[in-house]
């Protein structure tokens, strides 16, 4: 077989169980340098200190299965290496031919995939470490609707939008710390090395929105960066920026430094319609989904003030969720489809990466690509090499997601009982 049909047909991998089948100088002194790595990496918690991404402080690792703090310096800066699709794998001990489809190769990695553990059938409770199954890391519950979620340097920050709270847990601690309450609808979240930045949405029609900033640990009261916002939701962060998207009046992407007061310049980056939802910014860019009535993937450059140039680098993608970014590829999922999909940041033809799901939350860096769905108990994770499977199985409702340079983070959005949880990478 050609490896060009191989690459394809890694791609199509398709459907729920099947899918794993078988900045400008001069920038205030008040934010450390770097900010938050992967803080581009957008909405439903893309990864943040220090996985690859647009650079920033070092990341920690997470909570081990066994309950003792993992440390894991994240890279920051570069942006590592997005994904490659090449040639699957030779069939192994590693990689196995689970769904006996001599189409697709050997589609399974039984060392780390929590439907497939140590063989096609087995399915874990948990994660799956070297083929034996184990549990995951679950840091805090009894939360009442935790959804966005990021994470730095130890520490995992997440939004009970309905309850209005913003919190924050460092990992080996015993007990959340409230960052913010009284929020009206917090929505996506992003930290860097000193703050962490989210965006109220407000009362639908009142143009009451917020963009917030706190310091870490809470000690001081919330500063509003921007005020009279129209639904604003996505957040993402540079070295000395903030952006966000307002879904409402108009739809637009919108940014304004890190340090500002409430007083400072706003910059309308786009206002060209639609219900702007998630953002990512990268070195150069800004990549942003559209949740109008075709569904787009937009990008324009971060220093644009609103002429552009604009690109679509996806239409006719229907009800657009959440959205991220590696050092090559720009990936969102799609509700009312139920596909991941991805694009060349340069443009391209959009491809399937799954298909057959309710995915919500993205993320992305050099180790792959993951996602969860709420009506799923797994979080997903597509490999470098092309291989999709579950990092963990079993999980109530996962939510929103995020990434630091070893672990995988992610909310369980339950009423009464929800919860902060991880599992190694």
């Amino acid at each position: 077989m050609h490896s060009t049909m191989r690459r394809t047909v890694l791609l199509g991998l398709v459907s729920g169980l099947a899918v794993a089948a078988c900045s400008a100088p001069g920038a205030s002194s008040l934010f450390a340098t770097g900010g938050s790595g992967p803080g581009s990496t957008a909405s439903a918690g893309g990864g943040e200190g220090g996985a690859s991404g647009d650079g920033g402080a070092a990341g920690v690792g997470g909570q081990g299965a066994g309950g003792a703090a993992g440390v894991g310096a994240g890279t920051g800066g570069s942006g590592g290496v997005g994904p490659i699709i090449d040639e699957p794998p030779v069939c192994g001990d590693v990689y196995v031919d689970c769904d006996a489809d001599e189409e697709n190769g050997c589609e399974v990695n039984v060392r780390n995939d929590a439907l497939h553990c140590g063989s096609c059938p087995v399915v874990c409770d948990g994660i799956c470490r070297d083929g034996t199954c184990a549990g995951a890391s679950v840091h805090v519950s009894g939360l009442e609707e935790p959804r966005y979620i990021a994470v730095s340097n130890g520490t995992v920050f997440w939004t009970n939008g309905e309850r209005g709270m913003v919190r924050q847990m460092t990992l080996g601690e015993a007990a959340a710390v409230n960052i913010a309450t009284g929020q009206v609808l917090p929505a996506d979240i992003k930290v860097d090395a000193t703050h962490v930045f989210w965006a109220n949405q407000g009362v639908s029609g009142m143009n009451d929105g917020q963009v917030v900033r706190a310091r870490i640990g809470g000690q001081e009261a919330p500063v509003v960066i921007a005020a009279g916002q129209s639904d604003p939701f996505g957040v993402a962060l540079d070295d000395e920026f903030v952006y966000w998207t307002n879904r409402e009046r108009g739809g637009s992407v919108v940014r304004a430094r890190k340090d500002s007061d409430g007083n400072g310049q706003l910059t309308v980056i786009s206002n060209r319609g639609g219900t702007t939802h998630a953002l990512a910014v990268d070195e150069t860019n800004v990549y942003w989904t559209v949740r109008d009535e075709i569904g787009r993937v937009m990008s324009a450059p971060k220093d644009s003030t609103g002429e552009g140039p604009f690109t679509t680098l996806a239409t006719d993608q229907g009800e657009v969720r959440e959205i991220a970014i590696d050092a090559t590829h720009v990936y969102w999922t799609t509700s009312s489809t139920g596909n991941v999909m991805r694009v060349a940041k340069t443009g391209g033809e959009p491809t399937v990466i799954a298909t057959g799901q309710n995915p919500r939350g993205i993320a992305a860096d050099a180790t792959g690509v993951y996602w969860t769905d709420p009506t799923s108990p797994n979080v997903m994770r597509m490999l470098p090499n092309g291989i999709i499977g579950a990092v963990v199985a079993g999980e109530p409702s996962p939510f929103g997601i995020a990434l630091d340079a070893t672990r995988v983070y992610w909310t369980n959005e339950l009423s009464s009982n929800g919860s902060i949880a991880s599992a190694p990478k």
